[in-house]
């Protein structure tokens, strides 16, 4: 069985950054839409868009770690998440290493 990798999605942006501990972290910017999703699962990226928005800010490890993730309605928004995520990383304020997930899932 093929390991499925963070990397192997498409994303609008994505970059690898270093945090101020020397760390580096893939922070990025996906579209739900159009994506192949991963095999095991190929209804979840669906489920995801109507639970959460179309847009998602990650960041993940190296080793392909989810740390953060967040759902956003429309382009515009995720777009400037994005980057004040990009800028909250390489300037410390942000310590992915301290993962953070949505707090709006039920049971």
């Amino acid at each position: 069985m093929t390991l499925w990798s963070m990397d192997d999605w498409r994303y609008v942006e994505r970059q690898v950054v270093t945090d101020p501990k020397g760390r580096q972290w893939s922070v990025a910017l996906m579209d739900v839409l159009g994506q192949d999703g991963d095999p095991e699962m190929p209804s979840a990226w669906l489920e995801l868009q109507y639970a959460s928005g179309r847009y998602f800010t990650l960041i993940y490890s190296a080793s392909g770690a989810l740390q953060w993730e967040r759902g956003h309605a429309t382009l515009p928004e995720a777009a400037t998440a994005y980057e004040r995520l990009l800028g909250a990383v390489l300037d410390g304020r942000l310590d992915p290493s301290q993962p953070t997930f949505r707090q709006d899932l039920e049971d």
